[in-house]
């Protein structure tokens, strides 16, 4: 499996992402084979996460970084169970590649880094342990100058999301100074680029490789469909299920109609970012709707009343602005009553009731497509209601 890190292709394609899902997996498994070895290669890393760069003393700081992470990190491991280094490093990555290399030392260790006050918190750590971790950052913060020092340490704090802060705020909190400083609203991107093709790590079956506008074409038009046929049994239940992989969709189109609402300038590379990070949703969304095609809905009527009336819906403006959900049709109220919620509870039992409505679940899988298109193809569309002031129904 090849993947190619310097993309010489044009950064205006907006259907054109910056990785694919099997150069995705390649690269999460090759930088997994370095993480596994004894001891760490953190050159190897550094040179696949940011080949460009020639400069020794700038290496030098960024394996001081990498080798902090590698402390901090350990063994730890993300919700679906690759290592949790794994996140950093592949978004930085995703952010050097966007940039073909012409980026600021600062903005690679910002990306790199953008998780440290979430993730790295004394609470985890015994004592000493953390004390050591303190002692090693401070070291790692002492090679940068004192403008580079400052910065980064700012703009860390800005890519912090508070455990309490609704993530509606936070996303205003950074966009407002994104428009100082448009850098970090790519860097958020790219961070939301990695979280969304990680989803690939946990479910890579055959909906991956299949047609979804062919077979949606042939509900639609052909008498002769029979239905989806996998030829497998259903998957093994996951960490994550089509539930839970929705409302990260939903964290998506939150992000990118902020991002347009708040009227942050982006550059060239940053509108590449948007547009991969658009084309990734709308995958993982293709993918969500075929496995509900192939295991739940299966005989071609329902599959053809469900794209008629989520398109009927579309067509009416239906996915243009926040709706309460007293409306008439099932997906009003989808933001409001299916994705907000005010605690870890309600959360896991609102997933849970979306995640036994599968009907509801292909609905909903159709519009996320239908939404992140729009983003696509429409460089002022936003959906809406969806402000600082929360995910608002409008009139």
């Amino acid at each position: 499996m090849k993947f190619n890190l310097r993309n010489e292709k044009d950064l205006t394609t907006p259907m054109e992402p910056l990785i694919d899902t099997q150069e995705f997996l390649a690269l999460s498994s090759f930088l997994n084979y370095q993480l596994s070895g004894e001891p760490i290669n953190w050159r190897g890393i550094h040179n696949l996460m940011v080949p460009e760069i020639p400069d020794g003393e700038k290496q030098d700081i960024l394996l001081d970084a990498l080798r902090y992470l590698g402390s901090a990190y350990g063994g730890q491991k993300r919700r679906l169970g690759p290592l949790a280094i794994l996140h950093p490093i592949r978004a930085t990555t995703l952010f050097a590649r966007a940039h073909r290399g012409e980026c600021s030392l600062l903005e690679l260790l910002t990306v790199l880094l953008h998780d440290k006050d979430e993730d790295i918190v004394a609470e985890q750590y015994k004592p000493e342990n953390w004390s050591s971790l303190t002692e090693q950052f401070n070291v790692f913060l002492e090679k940068l100058d004192d403008g580079n020092r400052q910065h980064l340490l700012r703009n860390i704090e800005f890519l912090t999301k508070a455990p309490a802060e609704k993530y509606y705020v936070y996303l205003d909190r950074l966009f407002e100074q994104a428009k100082k400083e448009p850098v970090l609203a790519a860097i958020k991107m790219a961070d939301r680029l990695d979280n969304t093709l990680d989803l690939r790590v946990d479910l890579h079956d055959f909906t991956d490789n299949s047609r979804c506008y062919q077979i949606i074409f042939d509900v639609l038009f052909l008498r002769t469909y029979t239905g989806f046929k996998s030829g497998q049994p259903h998957p093994i239940s996951r960490k994550i299920n089509g539930a839970m992989r929705l409302y990260q969709l939903y964290k998506n189109a939150v992000f990118l109609s902020l991002l347009r609402h708040k009227e942050v300038e982006l550059s060239p590379v940053a509108s590449k970012l948007f547009s991969s990070l658009a084309v990734a949703s709308i995958r993982e969304a293709q993918t969500i709707l075929m496995h509900i095609f192939a295991f739940h809905l299966k005989a071609p009527e329902e599959q053809r009343n469900l794209l008629m009336d989520v398109m009927s819906y579309s067509h009416a403006g239906g996915f243009e602005q926040i709706s309460s959900g007293a409306g008439r049709h099932r997906l009003d109220g989808l933001f409001k009553t299916r994705f907000e919620f005010q605690d870890k509870e309600s959360k896991q039992k609102g997933l849970a009731s979306l995640y036994a409505d599968k009907t509801l679940m292909g609905q909903t899988a159709l519009g996320f497509i239908i939404i992140f298109a729009n983003f696509i193809n429409d460089r002022h569309f936003t959906i809406k209601g969806i402000s600082a002031s929360g995910i608002i129904p409008q009139i």
